[in-house]
């Protein structure tokens, strides 16, 4: 496995960036075999360099990892590279390699899709209980759209689970070296039998040398039991033969981890404002219910939206950002970790958002975005405004009109995302301020830029290299005509669409770091 390992990363060593990402792209939905296993979108997303890529693909794949670059490649018409693994043995007598297998605890498998989801049946909705959940199933393989639990049994079978605090069994945990890695699921079998049941968990298992810090936790009557684990997958611990109790997924103290990740937002409904809780906390289904009843007696109401797709650092800060002007949000920061009892949150406040904008967060340090969406107007907020906003209902949706005659005037400066330092160059400026324009004012910016009177000297961008430009393209197109002197084009142009407040908003700010 070694010497395949060394012979494939020097073949995608002929590879440029560009190559390389066509090859992951082709690598994740090339149609396989039948005997072959997709690799996770996600696991391949993540994949960061050429040797995390062929360490993947000799993970999933086995032997038979170099006959599967090899048809990726021919997709790509790199058939030097295809030759120059022609000498290499794919060993496809021995089958695909389905596990990796754990030093005492069992192995790694891919995700099954083929489980059924079920609605449990909520027994107790008293605000001074902690709810119950029922399910009652024939012979199958089935999950809790709840709680996440999976289970597998040969018969009828009837059993109820209801979430339990981390409080105490964390202080527990952490004195043996052990934290939180799903939540604390208390499981009685009520009639049947249970030959399987997986418990979910929110660890990033991409590395193999995570697999040998999983244990789930068993609390009975004599104490604190931690097992080894059997089998992980990427979003379950498996149990045979299962003895039932309060049960949970823990990991090791001291590994550096990345979790699967959910973003939780929560708006307050009548108020002169719009006002937003915004939550980073692990994929925790328990968490995220405990989460929704207490915004909720607060009078708060959920915004869905999609949870990020990458997995996040544990213990690293978070910062939030967004693209409108009014917006202020506090704290700056928040450290991802979990907490049982009482999550952190960001709180949005915005006096006058007189449009869609996005929520953008991202790591203390860096400017890269980990996970964005869009607060849009019609996503039912119903609130009123200093400025008169409110919600008209037209055609059975609603719409958020501005009825306010005072004109929106830009703030002296930038937005959050350039408050906070993640614009500092020139280039990201004209991206940020370039995505403000509507799609009729982006294709006048475009015809402007052909006007020689408006240049002053400065050379025409050809009508050609314009029509099929979209707004990144654009940019670059800016900045490889103009270059130190694509700011000041850009604010001609802008005076010339009448959109003075982007010229403004050049104007008030200068990029903190390089030009280019």
């Amino acid at each position: 496995m070694t010497s395949l390992f060394e012979k494939l990363l020097g073949t995608l060593e002929d590879l440029s960036s560009g190559d390389l990402e066509q090859f992951k792209h082709v690598a994740q939905y090339m149609k396989m075999k039948e005997v072959l296993p997709r690799i996770p979108r996600h696991q391949m997303e993540m994949a960061d360099g050429r040797d995390e890529i062929v360490e993947l693909m000799v993970k999933i794949y086995g032997q038979q990892c170099v006959e599967v670059t090899r048809e990726v490649l021919k997709k790509l018409n790199r058939t030097d590279l295809v030759e120059r693994l022609s000498d290499i043995s794919s060993g496809s007598k021995e089958g695909p390699s389905r596990s990796l297998e754990l030093k005492g605890c069992g192995s790694s498998t891919q995700d099954s899709s083929d489980w059924t989801k079920l609605e449990p049946e909520v027994n107790s909705t008293d605000a001074d209980e902690v709810s119950s959940y029922s399910l009652q199933t024939e012979a199958g393989k089935f999950e809790c759209s709840v709680s996440g639990l999976r289970w597998f049994c040969k018969e009828n079978v009837s059993f109820k689970y209801q979430f339990c605090s981390w409080g105490e069994p964390m202080e527990r945990m952490e004195s043996i070296q052990y934290m939180p890695a799903g939540p604390l699921i208390d499981i009685t079998v009520i009639a049947g039998r249970l030959d399987e049941m997986h418990l979910p968990h929110w660890i990033c298992i991409d590395d193999p040398a995570v697999l040998d810090k999983f244990a789930v936790l068993h609390i009975n009557d004599s104490g604190d039991v931690v097992e080894k684990v059997s089998e992980v997958t990427q979003s379950h611990v498996k149990l045979s033969e299962p003895i039932f109790s309060p049960r949970a997924v823990l990991m090791k103290i001291g590994f550096p981890l990345k979790i699967s990740c959910n973003v939780l937002i929560y708006y307050k409904p009548n108020t002169p404002f719009l006002k937003l809780h915004v939550y980073l906390i692990p994929h925790d289904l328990a968490l995220k219910t405990r989460v929704d009843e207490k915004e909720s007696s607060k009078g708060y109401q959920l915004i869905e939206k999609p949870r990020p797709d990458k997995y996040l650092k544990m213990k690293q800060g978070f910062k939030l950002a967004a693209d409108i002007d009014t917006a202020r949000i506090y704290p700056k920061e928040i450290t991802l970790r979990y907490d049982s009892q009482e999550p952190n949150f960001y709180e949005v406040v915005s006096e006058n958002p007189d449009r869609d904008f996005h929520l953008i967060l991202s790591h203390t340090n860096e400017s890269d975005p980990v996970w964005t969406c869009e607060i849009q107007k019609d996503d039912d907020l119903r609130y009123q405004n200093s400025a008169h906003l409110q919600v008209q209902e037209t055609g059975g949706q609603s719409s958020l009109l501005g009825l306010s005659d005072k004109k929106h005037t830009v703030n002296e400066h930038l937005s959050a995302l350039m408050q906070n330092a993640t614009i500092t160059t020139d280039r990201e400026r004209l991206w940020y301020v370039l995505g403000r324009l509507k799609q009729e004012e982006f294709k006048e910016f475009k015809w402007f830029l052909q006007d020689s009177d408006i240049l002053a000297g400065l050379p025409c961008i050809p009508s050609c290299r314009l029509e099929k430009g979209e707004m990144l393209d654009l940019v670059d197109l800016i900045w490889q005509t103009y270059s130190e002197h694509s700011v000041e084009v850009t604010k001609k142009v802008f005076k010339k669409i009448n959109r003075n407040d982007l010229v403004q908003m050049l104007s008030g700010s200068k990029a903190s770091g390089s030009s280019a």
